[in-house]
């Protein structure tokens, strides 16, 4: 998709990228000799360390301006993706990782075009266009259906519906009724709705004020199996009141002209190598929206890995200690369209035979100021990482001392929990109002607090450091059968059997 204006793209920045590189490199003189393995309790007390000196100074804002405010939103397979992966390649190269690579992968790319919500009854209102946006892997489309309100689009909202829902266009509310007990994805809105007989979906904002939300339809290969698009909440609340007073039936035309087709986009890995055969991994997206700058989701994630890397990658320069356990720093593409690049990661890596490597995998997306750590449906983890949370906040980081334990989906932690690997989170808070920008074109970079984010990267390569060098890490991989229970007693089993990923009996 548009290979001339990505070559012209990539050859007009490849000098630029390069220099920034080098720019970014950490002086390092020859290593002195390693050290022997650590003990638990000093461990404990370098991560702490390392963090504490971290703190005294990021490099978050030069990494920040390239990424959000000149390339700009990072869609997977376009232009704007390639460019972002070779701008952190070269950042990672030039911190010193070893083995700095791009992993290929194929994706069903996407690209938006024009989409338009036209009434065309009552009379009234006959021709009045609604402002709507695309949703992703939805194609090239027109439908004319009467619109129907349904709620949030969940399972017993549409089974109340009955057959009312056929042949309609269903307006969708964002989340969840008061009190449901666990969050509804879009994609199973989408599903549900389309097997209710729906011909359109319609998604509205959650609160006034707010942009366009956009986000993906699907999260495979196949594109939405009906066309589907999101409304601001003023607009949306305003059809809802027009179909609550018409007298008879509201109809509208759907139209949407996006383009899709097989497109290729690739994770940036890098390596700190340890002694043993193990592996700790920091992840988080580095693709976005196409509508803002992906400041927010998810520069604010790949800010901290990339800052996190430049941290452990300059103490081991300096001391030439080497961990324990291999770290790999992972910056994904393709999560917005489906969580492409860690589906394929994990895929190559039970391929070839090395998932179990992998001790712990630390998701990070949409950061802020650091507040704890999680662990999902980890309660042993608590007595593992709470030493280290005294430690950290002694040296001035303001954790909370209690490890969460809840779990969720639709991240890229989703392949690794699903195969029993041990995950961890940050807990952090965002900056005041910046959640409502959520994929919309209000994703800005000054909807980030970089102070923030330096705080952040200092406490994760805290945490990294103790976890890659601890002799004792009690985190064991789930057998299948034991994921399968703690997926369900996570209250996860609905949308992964809706989404056709549930495989336990």
């Amino acid at each position: 998709m548009n290979s001339c204006k990505r070559s012209l793209a990539l050859l007009l920045t490849a000098a630029s990228l390069l220099v920034s590189a080098c720019h970014s490199a950490v002086p390092g003189g020859p290593p002195v000799a390693a050290r022997a393995p650590l003990a638990q309790g000093q461990a404990l007390a370098d991560a702490a360390g390392i963090a504490r000196v971290a703190r005294q100074g990021s490099t978050v804002a030069e990494n920040a301006h390239p990424l959000i405010d000149v390339i700009g939103g990072r869609m997977s397979g376009q232009p704007s993706g390639d460019l972002a992966q070779e701008f952190v390649r070269g950042r990672l190269a030039g911190y010193g990782l070893e083995e700095v690579r791009l992993e290929r992968f194929p994706l069903l790319g996407w690209e938006r075009g024009p989409a338009a919500l036209v009434l065309q009854a009552p009379e009234a209102l006959h021709g009045r266009e609604i402002s709507v946006l695309s949703l992703g892997h939805v194609g090239a489309a027109t439908v004319t259906a009467p619109v129907l309100d349904a709620g949030h689009g969940t399972a017993e909202e549409l089974a109340a519906l009955g057959d009312r829902a056929r042949g309609r266009i269903v307006l969708v509310r964002v989340g969840q009724p008061e009190g449901y007990g666990r969050s509804v994805h879009r994609t199973e809105k989408l599903t549900l709705a389309a097997a209710a007989g729906a011909v359109g979906f319609v998604m509205i904002a959650p609160e006034p004020g707010t942009l366009v939300q956009v986000g993906v339809a699907t999260l495979g290969d196949e594109p939405a199996p009906i066309p589907a698009v999101a409304a601001n909440f003023e607009t949306g609340s305003w059809l809802l009141r027009i179909l609550a007073s018409a007298p008879g039936p509201v109809v509208a035309g759907l139209t949407t002209g996006n383009r899709m087709g097989p497109a290729e986009a690739a994770n940036v890995l890098g390596d700190l190598r340890g002694t043993s055969g193990e592996t700790v991994l920091a992840g988080a997206h580095l693709d976005s929206w196409d509508l803002g700058t992906g400041a927010l989701d998810n520069g604010s994630g790949t800010l901290v890995v990339m800052e996190a890397a430049r941290i452990l990658s300059a103490h081991v320069l300096r001391t030439g200690e080497q961990p324990r356990r291999t770290i790999r720093f992972a910056l994904w593409m393709g999560e917005e369209l489906g969580l492409y690049g860690s589906r394929f990661h994990v895929a190559e890596a039970l391929r070839r035979g090395t998932l179990d490597e992998y001790r712990a995998v630390l998701n990070l997306d949409m950061v802020g100021a650091p507040v704890g750590f999680g662990a999902m449906d980890r309660p042993e983890a608590a007595a593992a990482l709470r030493p280290l949370i005294h430690e950290l906040r002694a040296a001035g980081f303001a954790l909370d001392t209690a490890v969460a334990t809840g779990g969720g989906l639709y991240s890229d932690h989703q392949p690794f929990l699903l195969e029993g690997i041990p995950i961890l989170s940050m807990q952090s808070r965002l900056k005041e109002g910046a959640g409502r920008f959520y994929h919309s074109a209000g994703d800005t970079r000054d909807k980030i607090d970089e102070a923030d984010l330096g705080e952040a990267a200092a406490a994760v390569a805290g945490l990294l450091w103790y976890l890659a060098t601890a002799p004792d890490l009690p985190l064991p991989r789930w057998t299948p059968a034991e994921t399968g229970r703690r997926l369900e007693r996570m209250g996860l089993r609905d949308p992964l059997e809706r989404g056709g990923e549930w495989r336990w009996e």
